[in-house]
C-alpha cells in the first residue's frame, strides 16, 4: 500500500518490475521514465542499493546541483531520483558506466524529459529506457488476468473465464484511477487529488520545464481541452478550438503544438498513433493520432465526471473506458515485447479499428471496445468487414467489454472483459 506522499507500507508488484530487473543485468544504467506519482521511486527502491533524491533540499542534493559528479558516490545500483533537475548528471553517469564496465550501476528515474543540451550524449549502448505508467486493472486487482495479451498475440484460444468485478466498480476505478498514492481513497477524494495533481504539474513542473515566462493557465486549459477529446483523433486545430471555447484565453497557431510537446515530455499526454498494415506507407503518417492523458482519471477530474454522472452519460463513459483499455494494453504490450498500440482508419475515414496491437514480428490483433454485450454483434460485424480488406489478416480479433464472461464466439472472435485481461 502507498501513502499519498509516496511512502510505502507494503510494496505492490508492478508489471514493469521484470523489465527493471532485466535492464539492470543488461545495461550500465536504467532510465525509468513516466509521469509523476506513477510509482517510479518505489519500484526503483526495490532493487537500488543507495539513492539520492535530486529534487529535495538534502545537502547532498544541493551539492549535486553545483557539482553533479558528487551524486555518483554510493553503492550500486545507485538511484538518482528526478535526475532531470540536474541534466548534467547524464554525462557524468555515461562516463562512470564506461569507466566501470559493469551492468546495473545506476537508475535514473525522471518525470520529465529535459531539453537536449549540447553536452548531453545520447547514451546509446549504455542506457536502457523503461516506461512506467499508472497501475492497470490487473495491478490494482480489478482484473484477475486470466486472459493474457501474449496468448492473444500468439493466436491461442482462450478459456471461459468470469470476472468478479462489477460494472459499477469498473466505472469507479476509471474515476479513481491507477495512481498508487491514492488507490484506496474514496471517489471524491481521488478527484480532488487529481485536480491538485494537475495544478501542481501546471504551476511547477510545466514552468520548470518550459521556463518562467510560460503561463501555467494555458497548460491547465490545454489539459482540459485534451480531456474533452480523450480517445479521439484530434488535430491541433481541434484542440485549439476546445481550449479557446472552454477558457477566456486566446492562443496562436503554434501554442497547442508547443503545449502538447511539453505535456508529452512530462508524460502527461500520450498519443495513440495511426497504424499502417505496410511498412512503407504514407497512410499512417497522414492520419491524426488519438489523444490520451496519462490516466483516464485525469480526464474525469478535469471534466467533473463522477461515476454517477458517467453512468448517466454512457457515450462519455464509453470514450473513457476506451482510454482505459488503451492504457492497460500499452502496459501489457510493453512487458510482452510487442511493438506498440495503434488505431486504424482507412484513407477515406470509413473503416476503422479502435485499437491495433502489433507484435515485434509484425503480426497483429484487432480490438474493438464496447460498453456492453448488446453491442458485441455490431462490433463483430465491423471487425470482420474491416479486417477482410487488410492484406495481412490478424492473429486474433477481440472485443473488449468492461466485465462479464470471456469466451470465443463461433466466428472465432474473442469477447474479453478488461477485468480478466492481463499481460
Amino acid at each position: 500500500m502507498y501513502d499519498y506522499d509516496g511512502s510505502v507500507k507494503e510494496y505492490i508488484p508492478r508489471v514493469v518490475d521484470h523489465e527493471i530487473a532485466e535492464a539492470l543485468t543488461t545495461s550500465g544504467a536504467l532510465v525509468l521514465q513516466g509521469a509523476r506519482a506513477v510509482g517510479k521511486t518505489e519500484s526503483s527502491r526495490q532493487v537500488a542499493s543507495s539513492e539520492l533524491r535530486l529534487d529535495g533540499t538534502d545537502p547532498r542534493a544541493v551539492l549535486a546541483r553545483e557539482q553533479p559528479a558528487t551524486s555518483l558516490a554510493g553503492e550500486a545500483p545507485r538511484l538518482l531520483d528526478e535526475w532531470q533537475f540536474v541534466p548534467e548528471i547524464w554525462n557524468e553517469v555515461r562516463h562512470a558506466v564506461d569507466d566501470r564496465g559493469e551492468s546495473g550501476q545506476f537508475i535514473l528515474s525522471g518525470s520529465a524529459i529535459p531539453d537536449d543540451g549540447a553536452l548531453r550524449h545520447s547514451g546509446a549502448g549504455r542506457f536502457r529506457r523503461v516506461m512506467m505508467r499508472t497501475m492497470t486493472l490487473f495491478e490494482t486487482g480489478e482484473s484477475n488476468g486470466h486472459v493474457s495479451l501474449r496468448s492473444l498475440l500468439n493466436g491461442e484460444g482462450i478459456d471461459v473465464v468470469e470476472s468478479k468485478t462489477t460494472f459499477e466498480e469498473v466505472v469507479r476505478r476509471i474515476v479513481v484511477g491507477g495512481w498508487p498514492g491514492w488507490r484506496q481513497v474514496d471517489e471524491q477524494t481521488a478527484m480532488t487529488r487529481a485536480l491538485s495533481y494537475v495544478e501542481d504539474i501546471s504551476e511547477h513542473d510545466f514552468v520548470q520545464l518550459a521556463g518562467q515566462r510560460r503561463d501555467p493557465r494555458r497548460f491547465t486549459a490545454y489539459l482540459r481541452a485534451m480531456a474533452s477529446l480523450v480517445a479521439q483523433p484530434a488535430a491541433y486545430t481541434a484542440i485549439t478550438r476546445r481550449l479557446e471555447d472552454s477558457s477566456n484565453l486566446r492562443v496562436g497557431a503554434a501554442a497547442v503544438p508547443d503545449l502538447h510537446d511539453f505535456a508529452s515530455r512530462l508524460y502527461i499526454a500520450e498519443d495513440q498513433p495511426a497504424w499502417s498494415p505496410k511498412l512503407r506507407s504514407r497512410t499512417a503518417l497522414l492520419q491524426t493520432p488519438k489523444r490520451h492523458l496519462a490516466d483516464p482519471s485525469l480526464a474525469a477530474a478535469l471534466l467533473g465526471a463522477s461515476a454517477e454522472r458517467l453512468l448517466l452519460e454512457l457515450n462519455t463513459l464509453g470514450i473513457f473506458f476506451e482510454s482505459q483499455v488503451v492504457h492497460d494494453l500499452r502496459v501489457y504490450a510493453q512487458t510482452t515485447k510487442a511493438q506498440s498500440v495503434f488505431h486504424y482508419r482507412d484513407s477515406k475515414g470509413r473503416d476503422e479499428i479502435d485499437i491495433v496491437v502489433e507484435d515485434s514480428d509484425g503480426s497483429w490483433i484487432a480490438v474493438e471496445v464496447k460498453l456492453g454485450a448488446h453491442a458485441v454483434e455490431e462490433a463483430a460485424n465491423a471487425l470482420h468487414r474491416v479486417t477482410a480488406k487488410i492484406e495481412r489478416p490478424p492473429t486474433a480479433m477481440v472485443i473488449v467489454v468492461p466485465t462479464g464472461v470471456a469466451y470465443q464466439r463461433p466466428d472465432g472472435i474473442h469477447v474479453v472483459p478488461l477485468t480478466v485481461l492481463g499481460p
